[in-house]
């Protein structure tokens, strides 16, 4: 290819990826004045993945799409009820037993801890610095404020309902997601036919690439996460972690998180067993630290490289610096929801950025005048069971 050729073709990714910036910018922008439809469009769509494919076992034996919608409505509403009696109390009754439990731990750890740092503290006052690393340790964990449980759920529904009730919020979120699992491969294909014919087959086959990875993420990656929470209940259990409940759900939330969130899921075990220590493993404290340690990195790499390769694959398709940045990005947008929604978003874009640039790169490389589509319309594709898009 020609010099000439190479800087054209340089100046029109360049203009493609600045374009993509401000379009990614002001999709942000939208965000904070629409945040509420978004949750709503955004939790439709986590609930049509998860039961797409429920739905699609009972249509089989129904015959009829919106009973089977409504049949799995019923199986979810009576296992949240259940969850409600039982888990949630419970739950309830271990957070804030953590809660005492770590603020009363923390002092006397601290404590032991200064014991062992007075060579340190000798070796100061030989200097004539006259600082004692105990009184510093212990200053510090005085003044960590101890947080309220009951303000910490009150304020989280608060942020959830800014400018709903939960009914309203509910009832608008099963009826776009029913929609959704009816309608859903339809509305993509009714999308796709107000485009010009010749564009027919890329936009089907983006946003079937796109599906893919939603697919990926809502039905692997918060799946296997969930699963994951619930094999460390057990473990947790069996080593006698305190608080196991508590801990496991956390764990389970964060493990829906790719990269960092496995690590941040399990540093409350972590404190809890440093300062509480395991009810079933008789060793020294720090002995139980290299045992938690051990068994949670032993399940997580079962989970990474035997289990998550077969289930889901390698399908979110973004770097692990670009995770970091748009998880960042969606916990400033709306915290633990839009880190939860920024993977699949940016996976999202990310493939619609990959296919606009081989469309770039197809133009530029040869321009056919009169060209004549082959593309099937997209109201003529059959739907395909278990996909929403």
């Amino acid at each position: 290819m020609p010099e000439n050729d190479k800087l054209i073709e340089l100046q029109r990714k360049l203009v493609i990826a600045v374009l993509s910036v401000i379009l990614f910018g002001v999709l942000c922008l939208v965000a904070f004045l629409f945040l509420d439809v978004i949750r709503i469009l955004g939790i439709s769509i986590l609930l049509s993945y998860l039961f797409i494919s429920l739905v699609d076992w009972f249509e089989k034996y129904l015959k009829n799409r919106s009973v089977s919608i409504f049949v799995v409505y019923s199986i979810v509403a009576v296992v949240l009820v259940i969850l409600m009696l039982t888990v949630v109390p419970s739950l309830v009754v271990q957070l804030n037993q953590l809660v005492e439990s770590v603020f009363h731990e923390l002092p006397r750890t601290i404590e032991s801890f200064g014991r062992s740092l007075a060579p340190f503290d000798q070796r100061l006052h030989a200097a004539q610095i006259q600082v004692r690393a105990i009184d510093l340790l212990t200053s510090i964990a005085q003044n960590v404020p101890k947080p309220d449980t009951s303000m910490i759920f009150s304020r989280v529904g608060e942020v959830a309902m800014s400018t709903m009730t939960w009914l309203l919020y509910a009832l608008s979120i099963l009826v776009v997601s029913f929609y959704f699992m009816l309608d859903g491969y339809r509305m993509t294909g009714w999308i796709i036919s107000t485009f010009p014919t010749r564009y027919h087959s890329k936009l089907t086959a983006m946003t079937a690439e796109i599906d893919v990875s939603l697919q990926a993420f809502f039905r692997g990656q918060l799946v296997l996460g969930l699963f994951f929470g619930l094999v460390m209940l057990v473990v947790y259990i069996v080593i006698g972690v305190p608080f196991a409940l508590v801990l496991s759900v956390l764990l389970a939330i964060w493990e829906v998180v790719p990269v960092i969130g496995p690590p941040i899921g399990f540093l409350p075990a972590l404190i809890v067993v440093a300062l509480n220590g395991l009810d079933n493993v008789p060793m020294n404290r720090f002995g139980q630290v290299v045992v938690l340690v051990l068994v949670f990195n032993i399940f997580q790499w079962l989970k990474d490289n035997l289990v998550a390769p077969r289930y889901i694959g390698n399908k979110i398709g973004l770097h692990p610096v670009v995770i970091f940045i748009v998880i960042m990005i969606g916990a400033r947008i709306d915290g633990m929801l839009g880190i939860i929604f920024a993977i699949p978003v940016a996976s999202a874009l990310n493939v619609a950025y990959r296919h606009l640039l081989e469309e770039v790169s197809a133009r530029t490389g040869q321009v056919v005048d009169g060209e004549v589509s082959t593309a099937v319309p997209a109201a003529t594709i059959e739907e395909a069971p278990g996909t929403v898009l």
